[in-house]
């Protein structure tokens, strides 16, 4: 909104004294002026708010809008209207010309955040299992040492997803392992602050928007966990890779992973010989980084040796495998584990020994942010002191010892004394003391935004 000002001076009248016809009269012309102008900045303001739409507030959509007329007036380009509608995925379903009169929308800020903003507000996740929160890590000569707090800097906002177990999921401890390790770094950092430093964790699962434009466009601040590619191989980079090489800074390394190829248990494919591998046809969700497949002179893509099959989620790679649609998922070996006992098919499916690459997964920011070195900083001397005090290994020991356990987990007893019914019965039969299955990950078109300022409750909530 543009701002106007009066100045005003005082005007010596020597040629009439105080009190005359004279003055009398001059003073009130310049009342009378002086109240038409205010009348007139008045109506400017007005017209210019009602052409105008602040970010950071609630919008109520009217009859007949576009997002792409509510992004020209909030950013002033109605290209920016995709920002708008993965910020409300989860109001606008997965389509943006469906937009309902009186419905309230999210616009977020690109750009920093108001400090005067308050955190968006969610319904909260459905919980399963309190996790008990961490306990601040002690101080020692190794990690006594506190962070250099910046005064710009007061609030950082993150962006993950579900459906990337065990590092991320709201139906996770405390979000996921990842998840976990950052709040509790970022724990550190805010209490080295005395509480001036914020942050908030969000949620979008559409992976493939979180770097382009959601990032890029900073709308949110910071992104993970993402795989690191290796940036010195030009020639075998594909589009994507390249994208993250020159628009992305990247944390220290959060954890290594292991990409395998799934398959089926009587497939024929035992190796990654290219003669296996020669006109089958491979599935990895679309967002997710293919540069493994070229890597090492594979050269996989870059020479047609497979074809490529790109679902919008894990879950539908392993879908397209049991029907015989592709012959193989390319995926992180405990993500592809966890989407195959989500979907009961653990036992029809198995893994090539060889991996297919071994990668590390960070946090990321636009190296356009004008905070992204300060915002790193911070990520990574969160994780040294965690680390330092023992608590990202206990943070890590403990989500890997829940996972592999759920890996074994046996059906409950009570199913085979639970009676057939046509309706939906009110409370779930299974036995309280039997393990609960691990649900389902969210479809990529699922999108919901929950921001704290500390540690996210338990069960709030990629390589990609």
């Amino acid at each position: 909104m543009r701002v106007f000002s009066i100045t005003t001076r005082n005007v010596r009248t020597d040629s009439a004294a105080p009190g005359s016809r004279k003055s009398s009269v001059g003073r009130a012309l310049f009342a009378r002026g002086l109240a038409v102008c205010l009348g007139l900045l008045a109506l400017s303001a007005s017209a210019v708010t009602a052409s105008a739409q602040t970010c950071g507030d609630e919008y109520t959509i009217k009859e007949g809008e576009t997002l792409g007329e509510i992004a020209a007036r909030t950013y002033g380009d109605p290209s920016k209207w995709t920002v708008i509608f993965y910020a409300n995925q989860d109001r606008l379903g997965n389509n943006a010309s469906l937009l309902v009169p009186g419905a309230a929308l999210r616009l977020p800020c690109i750009g920093r955040p108001q400090a005067s903003q308050p955190p968006v507000q969610a319904a909260p996740a459905p919980t399963r299992e309190a996790a008990p929160a961490p306990a601040a890590p002690a101080r020692t000569a190794s990690n006594n040492r506190r962070v250099i707090v910046s005064s710009m800097l007061r609030r950082i906002e993150f962006l993950t997803a579900d459906g990337y177990a065990p590092y991320t999921g709201r139906e996770l401890e405390g979000g996921g392992m990842l998840t976990q390790v950052l709040s509790s770094a970022l724990d550190i950092i805010k209490d080295d602050s005395k509480g001036k430093l914020q942050y908030g964790i969000s949620w979008v699962n559409d992976w493939s928007a979180h770097l382009n434009p959601l990032l890029v466009s900073r709308a949110f601040d910071l992104g993970f966990p993402w795989v690191k590619p290796d940036c010195t191989a030009a020639l075998n980079m594909d589009k994507e890779t390249q994208f993250r090489c020159q628009r992305l800074f990247f944390s220290e390394p959060l954890y290594e992973i292991i990409t395998r190829i799934f398959v089926l248990k009587d497939s024929p494919m035992n190796s990654l010989d290219p003669d296996q591998l020669q006109g089958r046809s491979l599935c990895r969700p679309n967002g997710y980084s293919t540069q493994m497949l070229d890597a090492g002179g594979r050269n996989l893509l870059k020479d047609g040796k497979v074809t490529l099959i790109r679902p919008a989620t894990i879950d539908e790679c392993f879908r397209l495998l049991v029907q015989g649609t592709v012959d193989g998922v390319a995926m992180t070996e405990m993500v592809g584990l966890a989407s195959a006992v989500s979907l009961g098919m653990k036992d029809q499916i198995r893994s090539i020994d060889e991996p297919l690459a071994l990668d590390t997964l960070h946090v990321v920011v636009s190296k356009t942010h004008p905070f992204a070195r300060t915002m790193l900083y911070y990520v990574n001397a969160g994780l040294q002191r965690l680390k330092s005090s023992g608590e990202f290994e206990r943070i890590v020991e403990r989500h890997l010892q829940r996972f592999w356990k759920t890996q074994q987990a046996l059906p409950s007893p009570a199913i085979a004394d639970a009676p057939a019914t046509s309706s939906t019965p009110a409370a779930s039969t299974a036995s309280p003391t039997a393990p609960a299955p691990q649900p389902a990950a969210p479809a990529a078109s699922d999108s919901s935004t929950t921001t704290t300022g500390s540690t996210p409750t338990a069960n709030p909530g990629t390589s990609n």
